[in-house]
């Protein structure tokens, strides 16, 4: 779907929000149906997952939901659009969704060539191998020859090849069409071993069985920059989701959390919002309904895969700067 942006300066009675000097078609269209439609995975445990009470979890999902608090002033004013990694960059191309939040890694093919922008990166992750432990391989040598399990429409296969290629050594990749298809093949020894980001891995090892029967080996395969992108003909909407992000890493650095703004605690951060958010055409309190009923990055990360999750994935890269990590956000004013 191809729209187009026009050059106007306006307020949204509704929101307050003044929309700028470049309003955004899709925004439009977010606000006329009152709900944000994104795309997400079938089912990845930490990343976007229905749990047993039929909730939508994940970093994936409060992503998204943050979005949706800073642009309609509900989180909960979203509309999942469950996709398998073959259906993710075609269904953001033909306007079916709005924003896909669906673990996908950022490449150049993907922006060059399926008619997306990526924003930035929500986990920084890469590919690594789940085997069971009674089969004692404890390295990815001892994999060749055997046949691996991946997800269709990912970087797997081509990981892989290129990671035994130099060695001499061979896998063969069986492809997927969904985690729990992969993981069903996996359970029964239809494959040796399972690939994919370390991350969904950890997931899925808590979904089969006992998870001390598995183990996830020491070695990485690729770099996965995982992040939700928008199609690339709507430069306002990209602007407007990659600010809502960065307001959320701000919040975290500044030690705003979902409590701090229900009890009122003075930020400086939201002292500034309103005229922040203007020109981006986001309400007068993105930044306050974004924590506020999302939480900053931290406590999305943490609730998800950190200790709170029960997975227990350390911050790693994911961290702020401030400690080490990769996760930063600019300058907002």
């Amino acid at each position: 779907m191809t729209t187009d942006t026009t050059t106007d300066t306006t307020t949204d009675t509704s929101t307050g929000a003044t929309t700028g000097s470049t309003a955004s078609p899709t925004l439009a269209a977010v606000r006329a149906r009152g709900r944000l439609r994104v795309g997400v995975s079938t089912g990845i445990k930490g990343l976007s997952w229905t749990d047993e009470q039929g909730v939508r979890r994940g970093l994936d999902v409060d992503t998204a939901r943050a979005v949706a608090a800073a642009v309609l002033g509900d989180a909960d004013a979203v509309d999942y659009v469950e996709l398998t990694p073959e259906q993710r960059m075609p269904s953001l191309a033909d306007g079916s969704i709005d924003l896909l939040s669906c673990n996908a890694t950022w490449t150049l093919t993907r922006e060059c060539g399926a008619g997306a922008v990526f924003l930035p990166t929500t986990a920084y992750d890469g590919g690594a191998f789940m085997v069971k432990k009674s089969t004692g391989i404890t390295e990815a040598a001892q994999l060749a020859g055997r046949k691996l399990a991946v997800l269709g429409g990912t970087s797997s296969a081509a990981s892989l090849d290129a990671y035994y290629g130099p060695q001499g050594l061979e896998v063969t990749a069986v492809p997927f069409d969904t985690p729990a298809e992969a993981l069903a093949a996996y359970a029964d020894d239809s494959v040796d071993g399972y690939v994919c980001d370390r991350i969904v891995l950890a997931g899925e090892r808590t979904r089969i069985g006992d998870p001390d029967d598995h183990v996830i080996l020491e070695e990485t395969i690729s770099n996965e920059p995982m992040g939700p992108a928008v199609r690339d003909d709507d430069p306002a909407w990209l602007r407007i989701n990659r600010w809502v992000f960065f307001a959320l890493v701000a919040a975290e650095a500044e030690g705003l959390t979902a409590a701090g703004v229900a009890a009122g605690t003075p930020s400086a951060l939201l002292d500034r919002q309103a005229g922040l958010g203007a020109a981006a055409g986001l309400p007068a309190t993105w930044i306050q309904d974004a924590v506020g009923q999302v939480g900053n990055y931290g406590e999305i990360y943490d609730r998800n895969l950190g200790d709170a999750s029960g997975l227990g994935i350390p911050r790693g890269l994911n961290d702020l700067w401030l400690r080490g990590g990769l996760i930063y956000a600019p300058p907002l004013a």
